[in-house]
Parts: C-alpha cells; structure tokens; sequence
C-alpha cells in the first residue's frame, strides 16, 4: 500500500464524512510565541480550542507537516538510531469544533483501520484514561463502552494521566485521550506474549499510531479544571508509523517514504545498506534530516545562531557530523540529495520544484560554513582525550563533553562511540547535569513572564480578528474592554516589569504583524485616560499593552491612536512595496520577500537575490522608488479577495505564507501586494527615499535600510551640512572629493616610508634568529621564548616566521614574547618537516595555550597563541625541550 494511496485514502474517507479538507500549514510558527515550529496537527487551531476564534468549518481533516527536535517534544537523538523516530513527519488529522463526540470518533476511526486499511482487528489494542483522583476525575467509562462494542475487552488497556490526558501546556484546554496500538509481531511472538503487556512500554513492534483527544476541560493558572462550554475532537495519526505497518516493514525507513532517498544516498556513496551498524545510522540521518530542512526553508525559517534557526542549524550539523565521522566525507555532499526529495514529493507539493535551487544553495552554504569549524570539535575531542590521559584517567569530564555538544553541536551518542573507540568513558552524571541545567534555565527564561487567568468584564463569546480590528478606517472608535489578564516578568523588580493585556470589542488599534509595528495611543473617558504602549496579537486576539487599569473598567471608553505616529508607519510600508516592485524590475523576477521592519523612524527590507547589488542597481533602484513617489499614485484597497484570484492577477507575497482563501490586496500603479498592514492613501505623501545601507545578511539574502519622508530630509539636510563644512576644512570650495584625491597620494608615500623601515627592522631580527638556530639531525631549531616585554609588532614577528619556514629548510620555531602584559607564541614549520615526521603547529600549540591560560588557532605550517600567565613561559620552554628530546631519540614521532 503507497503512500500516496493512505494519504488519498484517509482524506476521501473524511471527506465522506462531511469533513473540509485543508492544505498543511507552514511548519515555522510565526504568531505564536509559545512555539518555534508545529509540533503536533492540532497546535495550527489553538485559537478554536481556546475560543478565541469562530471556525468557518466545524469538521476539518488535514495532513500537517510537525517537527518535534525542542522542548519536552524531543525526538532528535533517536533519529537514525531506532526503527519509527524522525525530526519532521506528517500528522494525519481530523478535527470536530464543537461538533461530533466520542462516539463517531471512534466507531470512525476503527472503520478507517479495519476496513479501508485491512488491520486485523486482533492486532489493534486501544488505551483509555482510568480518571485521577487529584483533578477529580472519573473514569472515561462512555470511551471504553464504545470501543468495547467494537473489540474485545482483552484488548482494551486503562493508563493514568501521563499516557491518557492530553494537555496543550501548564494551562488552556486539555482532556482524556484513548490512544490506538498496533501490534505488528509475528505470530511466534504474539504466542509468547500477549500484546497487552507491551502497550506504553516502548517496545518496537508495538507502537502507538492515533490518538484521539476529547477536548472537554480548561486548566486554570492556579491548577484546576474548568468544563468547556464548547467541546472538540483533535485526532493525530503519524502517516510515517501507519506505512510501516500497512507495507509490512519493521522500520518507517524502509517505506517508499523513505527508502528512494536512502538508495540514492548509499549508491551516490558506493555502500551497501545495512551492512555496517553505524554506515547505516548515519544514512538514515542524512535522509531524515534531511526532509526535514527541505520543508523548514521552504517555510520559511533559514538557519541561523538563535531560536527557531539555531533549531534548523543543529539538526543540519547532526547529519555533517555523522557523515564525517562514519561516511568519511570531507566537503559539502547533502544538499545534493535535495533533488532527490524534492522528486519523491512533488505530486503532494508542486510549488517545492520552483524552490530546490535556492534550498540546495542555503543547505550547501550552510555545510560549507560548517566543514570550516568541525575539525576544531573533532580536535577539541582529541584534547579532552589528551588531558584525561595526563591525568591517568578513564572517564572524560562531562561538562567538557556538554561543551562539545552545545558550541559544535556533537551528538552525545557520537562523543560515547569515539570515547569508546579509544578505551574510554564519558562522565555521564556530570554531562547530565550541564544538560538539566540548561533546560532548567531555558525552564526559568520561561517561566519569567507569568500571565494570570482572563478575567472577563463583558461576554462576547468570539474575538474575531477579521471583525475586530476597524482600524482601516477608524483612528478613533468607542470601546468596551472584554476580558484583561496581569502580566508580570519575574526577571527583575521593578513595577514598570508588571503590566496588562487589554481585549476590546472592537480595535483601531494596529497590532503588530506583517513586518509592521504596532500602534500606540490611549483610550480616555470622563474620569480616566490611560496609554497605550503597544499592540500585538496572540494566536488571534488583538491585545493592548498597558501599564495601569481604568478605574471605571467596565464603562465605555472613546479608543484613539497616535495619528502621526501611525502616519509615519504607513509611509514606510507603503516604501516597502514600491522597493519590492523596483528590486524585481532592476534585478529580476527571482526577488522574493523574506521579512520586514517597518517602524516609524526607518525600514528595513530582507529579500533573495544571490549576489551583491551593484552601485548602479542601487542607484536604479532607489531612483525608481522616487519616481513611483513622484508619480503620486492612489491607494487601491480590495478586502475579501479571492486568494486564486490575486495569484492569478500577479499579486506579490511570501511563498512560505499562509493564506487564507480571501486575502486583502494593496495596489499603487503596476505594484500590487497580498498584506495586512496599514497605507498611504497616495504615494506623494511619503515624499523622499533614501536608502541607508545594503548587505548580505545569510546565504542567498540580502537586505536594505532605508527612511523616508521627515527623517529622509533631515538625513540630506544632514549630508548637505557636511559637504560644506568639508570644502571649509579641505579648502576645495567647489569639489571637496580633489582634496582627498590628494590625501591619498600623501598617505600612499607615507605608507611607503613606513614599509622601507619595516623592512630594515625585519631584517635585523632574522638575523637575531638565524644566529640562534641550532642544527639537528633533521630539524634547524630556532627556539626564543622570552618573557621581556620587547614592544614588538605581532604582525612583524609573524611575517618573520613565515619567511623564515620558506628560506630556511626542514625548520622547526618557537618564538614568544610578552606585548601589553599579554603572551605571545608563535610555532612555524617547514613543510619538509610536515610531511616527513607529521608534525602539526596547531597540535603543538594546543597545550602552550593552555600553560598561558590563553586561546590558539592556525594551522598545521603555522599557529599561534595569547595568554596571560606569564608564569606559565617555563612550562612552554620545558615542552619545547621535551618535544627536541624526543625528536631526536625518536624520528617516528607525531604530533
């Protein structure tokens, strides 16, 4: 059975059943704040289970893409390594708002399985929640009464709160969940063992495929359950485990999910899958991980060094790490197999065709940035090695092993296996520490901003964003507020820390979203006038930040927004549109949007392009924004607009964006926009742009700053100011740029100057070293370990030793000096002498660095380290001895 056929064949059956069938949405959560990607089907419909929002279908059957690599939800050091784990899958998913109950659900569920699926109902085992005493729970006796008439009760299970009662977080919606078993053993075994003792015990031939969660309670801050008025199904059924079992594998890697990417990866290599333990390991990580980057940068989320990114970076440097080690790669190969995913799913995701290239560049720059620093970890490994060594132990510090894992990203299970390798251990307990430490601090982080239970000044059942927010077309409006929590953050104590979070009826308040600020004003009444700071949006609900509550708070107010501020804002957004429509006639149509800041003191502007603009193209570029401005064209605004339609049309937007099926549409002449923000009723009002800066910001994404209208002609004004005092100063009064033609003349022979008396100094102090040379059998020696301060020029002395590794054969040199109480060394070696005894720079350098408390780099012909324990010079200059030593009574030696 394909997997095309079970994707095909869960959606018509749903749709059968009256269910909409939805696409996935992205898996980079942008608007939640609680999560950075989806980690479970239901997390996209937060907003329905909470109230906040009125679904427009009340059943709803999809397929979400999920990652679950942070947080409690982390599966990534089993990837690879057992039968059914992967850092992204698909959830299989149907959904009741305030529909049907357990009773469709179930008999649903085993209709889909027995019949559509052909399990043998013998091999299905189910699990119910027993009920908890503490919450004051029963028994979820109408669950079992259900799946009893269905199967046998030998096959029916009850398990406590941990395995039975779903729950979205420490408060928000939760309820008893029965999850859906498959025993895939074979016959013998089944003999053995009946299935039922091997339900929740992490056996792999006994795995949980659906859960079926009945949303039916709130938990409250303080810990309690309150009954939702309104009750939900939320179902998940991982379609990775359910072709294992429907293809009669043992493992989800090899169904034709899988395995197509798994062959073209071993062939590329020249291996034989399942040949060598971990060879294999290492491929399975490379496919999984693989797929998904795929569908994280095609969402949206590019790597990077914190939250979200850092995410993606990490499980990219898992799958190097592992071919290096166990593939014996040593350059950049995985992003070649994006091809290969991208062949296997492009008949459930087309639009993944027209964006390979660009996720191969980000996926082959990324590796290649990563190949620059994965020989230190490897060479951070070998120290940690070394040092035990010296210490006469066995068992490696797990504080220095957690340090590997958090700075390098080494996987704790390849620090065992290379420990291993070398007769070694890893200090278990003290890594485990490191590691609770961090979660415990990422814990704290979390939990410094607490937010207390809503309490409601007046019922209005459903805050919809889309009849909420009237700020289109008020700045002023009359308001109730509905419901406000307090919010406090732990993290330092100071009142100003504690604030609230207001929602009102209706809003013309802008919240933050789509790259744009959100506004700032009060509201006021006869008795009360009180500032708003900020407005956001969570989940679906516009909140507005204040400092202190109304007196009258359940009274009306009049809602009004800093007008100029506002005013201020909406010239730069509609900037934005108009640099995007320029960058895409000067530069070309591959220019996609990737982000935005529009503040009301300048814009920023992130978008694709692979190479750096020119100063021609950003000439043009800025040269046509002006002349869109100058050309005062009119806002053209359509609300509820066909999402089909505005593609058709040529609308720009954000391919990683998900839209809903009607969509708000911005045009200004030929520009034309899917956005939510706020504009200029005609682009004569911005007046002036002038572009800041321009810069690459990652692989393949470049950015613009830049500020229009008041602060664009104070910047000029700025400027002018400036060229007249320059042609003052210069003494130039009609072009001050021949005045500094001319300083450039003067410095170049000045610099010429310099150079010749560098030189001089440079040939002194080769001959200084040159008659400290000692001859060896092999080796010309040159050892000056000095701890006088002689205010030398570090980049003198590194030119010096350089030179001398080329002018003098088969050279072995040590130099160091103390220069603004900092130790300096510096080892350079002759190649000769690299080739012939495998002697490294960097690997002798390695330990002096340590001796002078201090850092080191380079590499092999030469290094160098600064420290700052002089007392620790007698101990390089012992080790250099002993290194000579050696070297002399052993000509096999390797360092």
């Amino acid at each position: 059975m394909k997997y095309k056929y079970v994707i095909d064949t869960f959606l018509d059956f749903f749709q059968k059943k009256k269910h909409k069938i939805i696409p996935s949405f992205p898996i980079y959560l942008k608007d939640d704040p609680t999560l950075f990607f989806i980690n479970a089907g239901m997390n996209p419909f937060k907003d329905y289970f909470l109230g906040y929002k009125n679904p427009e279908f009340r059943r709803i059957v999809n397929i979400q893409r999920c990652l679950r690599v942070s947080g409690k939800h982390n599966d990534l050091e089993n990837v690879g390594y057992d039968n059914y784990h992967h850092t992204m899958f698909e959830m299989l998913g149907n959904w009741s708002f305030g529909d049907y109950s357990r009773k469709e659900t179930i008999e649903w569920a085993w209709e889909l399985l027995i019949q559509k699926y052909n399990i043998p109902k013998k091999n299905i085992y189910i699990s119910v929640f027993i009920g908890d005493e503490k919450d004051g729970l029963s028994m979820d006796k109408e669950t079992y009464q259900y799946w009893n008439s269905l199967t046998s009760k030998n096959n029916i299970l009850f398990f406590g709160k941990k395995e039975n009662f779903w729950e979205m977080g420490s408060t928000g919606p939760c309820g008893p969940c029965s999850e859906i078993h498959i025993d895939f053993r074979n016959q013998e075994e089944k003999n053995r063992l009946p299935g039922k003792y091997l339900i929740n015990k992490g056996h792999p031939k006994m795995i949980e495929i659906w859960n079926l969660v009945f949303i039916e309670f709130f938990r409250k801050l303080d810990g309690s359950l309150e009954i939702l008025s309104t009750k939900h199904v939320d179902t998940g059924m991982g379609l990775e485990r359910l072709c294992m079992i429907l293809q009669g594998k043992f493992s989800s890697y090899e169904t034709d999910i899988f395995f197509p990417i798994i062959r073209d990866i071993k062939d590329s290599l020249g291996k034989i899958y399942k040949e060598e333990f971990y060879q294999d390991v290492s491929i399975r990580i490379i496919a999984d991980h693989l797929r998904a980057l795929v569908f994280s940068i095609y969402d949206g989320q590019l790597p990077s060094n914190n939250g979200a990114g850092y995410v993606i970076r990490r499980i990219l440097r898992r799958s190097v790490i592992y071919a290096t080690r166990f593939l014996s790669k040593k350059k950049p190969f995985i992003y070649k197999f994006v091809e290969s995913w991208v062949r296997e799913i492009r008949i459930f995701f087309p639009e993944l065709e027209n964006k390979k290239e660009y996720i191969k560049h980000v996926i082959e720059e990324e590796e290649t940035s990563f190949f620059r620093v994965i020989e230190k970890g490897y060479e951070r490994f070998h120290h940690l090695i070394i040092k035990t060594k010296e210490k006469n132990q066995k068992i490696i510090d797990g504080k220095s092993i957690f340090q590997l894992y958090d700075t390098y990203g080494f996987p704790i299970k390849l620090s065992r296996i290379l420990a291993e390798k070398n007769d070694f251990s890893i200090d278990e307990k003290s890594f485990q520490k490191e590691l609770l430490k961090q979660k415990e601090k990422s814990k704290i982080d979390n939990n410094l901003i607490i937010k207390s239970d809503w309490i409601k000044i007046h019922n209005n059942q459903f805050v919809n964003e889309n009849e909420n927010f009237i700020g289109y077309d008020f700045l002023e409006y009359k308001i109730f507020i509905l419901k406000y929590r307090k919010v406090e953050n732990k993290s330092v104590k100071k009142r100003k820390n504690s604030y609230y979070e207001l929602v009102f009826s209706k809003t013309p308040f802008y919240p933050e979203g789509g790259g744009q600020l959100g506004d700032t004003g009060f509201i006021k009444n006869k008795i009360d006038k009180i500032f708003i700071e900020n407005t956001i949006k969570e989940n679906s609900m516009n909140l507005h930040i204040v400092r202190k509550l109304p007196l009258n708070i359940d009274s009306s107010f009049q809602a009004i927004v800093n007008k100029n501020r506002r005013i201020e804002i909406e010239k730069n957004h509609t900037s934005t549109h108009l640099l995007h429509f320029s960058l895409k006639k000067v530069l070309g149509d591959h220019i996609q949007q990737k982000g935005s800041y529009i503040g009301e003191d300048y814009l920023r502007f992130d978008f694709s392009h692979y190479k750096k603009i020119t100063t021609e193209e950003l000439n043009k570029i800025e040269k046509l924004v002006q002349e869109l401005i100058f050309s005062n064209l009119l806002l053209e605004e359509k609300r509820s607009f066909p999402l089909k339609e505005a593609i058709k049309k040529g609308c720009f937007g954000i391919f990683h964006e998900k839209y809903k099926e009607k969509v708000r549409v911005i045009t200004f002449g030929n520009s034309s926009e899917l956005c939510i923000g706020t504009h200029v009723k005609c682009t004569g009002l911005i007046q002036v742009f002038e572009i800041l800066s321009e810069a690459s910001i990652s692989y393949g994404i470049r950015r613009i700053k830049a500020i229009t209208s008041k602060k664009a002609i104070q910047y000029l004004k700025s400027i002018h100011f400036q060229h007249k005092s320059l042609k003052k100063i210069l003494k130039y009064p009609e072009s001050p740029i021949k005045s500094f033609l001319s300083l450039q003349i003067e410095n170049k022979k000045l610099k010429q100057e310099l150079e010749k008396g560098f030189s001089q100094k440079i040939k002194i102090l080769k001959k200084e070293y040159l008659l400290k040379s000692i001859q060896l059998s092999y080796i010309t020696y040159i050892c000056d370990i000095s701890n006088e301060d002689k205010k030398l020029n570090p980049n003198l002395i590194k030119k010096i030793v350089l030179d001398l590794r080329n002018e003098v054969s088969n050279l072995f040199m040590v130099v160091s000096f103390i220069k603004d109480k900092k130790i300096m060394i510096f080892i350079s070696i002759s190649d000769s002498v690299i080739n012939n005894k495998n002697i490294h720079a960097h690997k002798i350098i390695r330990k002096m660095a340590d001796y002078i408390h201090g850092k080191y780099w380079g590499k092999s012909f030469f290094s160098m380290a600064i420290g700052s324990n002089i007392n620790g010079l007698s101990l390089v200059l012992k080790e250099t001895k002993e290194f000579i030593k050696f070297f002399k009574n052993d000509d096999r030696i390797s360092f």
